[in-house]
């Protein structure tokens, strides 16, 4: 995912004429973003993610896969803001009933009436927000921000190992495959500096 067309996604999830239940699901919007582009997380574990497994003094999330294993994952101050923002907005919202739950089993990320997100409900928001953004034509969803992260740990020096365990995988196929990719893109970037020079 290039910046500029998660920056479009973002903006597409807050609508100029927002009523304050949209406000409300645009900041859950946002903060999903966010959180799929800063993490890697599949969609299983952004599921999954319950308000108690937000550590806000840490910015660190709890994140549970196959076999009850644990890891732990650091967000970046602007996705931990985005991910404060849209509890405190869900709290406003909700009244002091809501701040009683928050802290307890609750779904982080949950629809309006208050289950936690599916498989199909983030691919219906992912095509209302490539809509919005006007990109239908570009194929995004959450596996395309977990391809992305990996390539970005990549390309930030990050070795195939600690992706492999950022992203819980049991195998090195995967890992084999984003460094595949990796190759490819420094490939094609030297080919078209020696083509321009």
């Amino acid at each position: 995912i290039q910046p500029e067309t998660f920056d479009r996604l973002v903006q597409a999830a807050f609508p100029q004429d927002a009523a304050p239940r949209a406000k409300k699901l645009a900041a859950r919007d946002r903060a999903l973003l966010w959180v799929l582009f800063d993490t890697g997380l599949s969609v299983s574990n952004v599921c999954a993610l319950c308000v108690s497994d937000l550590d806000r003094k840490t910015g660190t999330l709890r994140v549970r896969g196959k076999g009850g294993k644990e890891r732990q994952r650091v967000l970046g101050t602007t996705c931990l803001g985005y991910v404060l923002g849209a509890l405190d907005q869900s709290c406003a919202m909700q009244g002091t009933r809501a701040m009683r739950k928050s802290t307890g089993s609750d779904p982080l990320f949950c629809t309006e009436r208050g289950r936690p997100l599916t498989k199909n409900s983030l691919a219906l928001l992912f095509r209302r927000l490539r809509t919005r953004a006007g990109i239908d034509e570009v194929s995004i969803s959450p596996k395309i921000f977990r391809h992305s992260f990996a390539l970005r740990y990549l390309q930030a020096g990050g070795n195939p190992q600690g992706l492999q365990e950022l992203l819980a995988y049991e195998g090195t196929a995967p890992v084999r495959q984003y460094q595949r990719w990796y190759d490819q893109v420094l490939h094609d970037q030297m080919q078209k500096r020696t083509e321009e020079g």
